[in-house]
């Protein structure tokens, strides 16, 4: 009966088959709080970690430190490592996990400095995505895809990609559980109702799910359906958390997802930056894609003309719906949200595509 309903959505263009995408209102309704913030300039600021008074930062293969008590805030170099970070995490211990590129787990100091590991059973290390520390003994590890790795994200969406997974290891045996598979690149991990679930993104998917973190245990839907693609995720000191999302949906990209030849024969023929897909920033170069919709007025490109990136930020409640929504819209700079955390009454926010670490004021809201 599955097939059969796919097929009738293809033919009436309703469920899957719909080219609609969630509206930019209610607790998403656009603002310019990312925009507002003030910042530190950072190139390519990714995973962000705290550790007391220093929030943690990757940047490709280096790990900056920022001391948030220090009059003027800057960026120091930390540490540097031999491939490009993907993933890091913090320990209660002071220890630092970080995922490379070059297909490793690599913890750098505390309690388990010096464990590594290449291989989760048969899946390899190609495209860690999210690491989170559950008590001082075991880490989360979020694989986005068994296929492509990291930095051919737009590829694993365009291909409908379902390979990812989420693990559980054991420290410092190295004993590991899978505790779900076959997941649409999954982003971000949050363990919540004091560790007895993790909240998991799940990007290509749009939403965010529930899973046991003892037991392999079939995905609940904690939240659907949202307006862009989501990343990591972080606690907010209550009972709810905050959510990057890296990228906005739009039709276009929705009804390129539906046209499996003319993706393929794109991928062939087209320079990846070039692609009808969600992108980490835009306005680049003249050949991109959607630069029909953004036409300038008075000189000025409109904040609501179509784009390929953006910034935003979701403030989740206590049920995991959104009650609030920081922004960069498509006439701003800040995009490509890929991490945050929560430093006091501070919101320290990474744009990966605005080369910078914003600081925004959760009181101010």
């Amino acid at each position: 009966m599955h097939w059969l309903r796919r097929r009738l959505d293809n033919i009436v263009g309703s469920g899957d088959a719909a080219l609609t995408v969630p509206a930019m209102d209610g607790a998403f309704r656009p603002n310019l709080a990312l925009d507002q913030a003030s910042a530190l300039p950072i190139d390519r600021p990714d995973n962000l970690v705290i550790q007391g008074t220093t929030c943690l930062c990757s940047s490709d293969n280096q790990v900056y430190a920022i001391d948030l008590d220090e009059p003027v805030i800057r960026a120091v170099p930390r540490q540097k490592v031999g491939a490009c970070i993907t993933a890091m995490a913090g320990a209660a211990d002071g220890g630092i996990a970080v995922a490379l590129d070059s297909g490793k787990i690599d913890i750098l100091s505390g309690k388990h400095a010096g464990w590594t590991v290449s291989r989760l059973g048969a899946v390899p290390l190609t495209c860690v995505t999210a690491l989170h520390f559950i008590g001082p003994d075991q880490i989360v590890v979020c694989i986005g895809s068994s296929v492509n790795p990291f930095s051919q994200w737009q590829r694993d969406l365009l291909e409908s990609r379902s390979s990812g997974s989420v693990w559980r290891i054991d420290l410092p045996g190295g004993d590991i559980d899978c505790l779900a598979d076959n997941l649409a690149f999954p982003f971000g991990v949050l363990p919540v109702e004091g560790g007895c679930e993790l909240l998991v993104s799940e990007s290509w998917q749009h939403r965010v799910i529930r899973l046991n973190p003892t037991r392999r245990s079939k995905p609940s839907i904690a939240l659907d359906d949202l307006p862009g693609y989501p990343a990591r995720l972080c606690d907010d000191g209550g009972d709810g958390a905050w959510l990057a999302i890296f990228a906005p949906r739009n039709q276009l990209v929705e009804f390129v997802m539906r046209e499996a030849a003319y993706r393929e024969r794109m991928m062939t023929t087209i320079a990846p930056g070039h692609w009808i897909a969600p992108a980490l920033r835009s306005r680049d170069s003249f050949l991109e894609p959607l630069q029909g919709g953004g036409v300038r007025q008075m000189g000025m490109l409109k904040p609501w003309a179509p784009t390929r990136s953006y910034g935003l930020v979701a403030a989740l409640g206590p049920d995991v719906q959104p009650k609030a929504s920081l922004h960069s819209r498509a006439d701003g700079h800040r995009h490509g949200v890929t991490s945050c955390v929560l430093a006091g009454e501070r919101l320290i926010i990474a744009s990966k595509g605005g080369d910078e670490i914003l600081f925004h004021k959760v009181d101010s809201e």
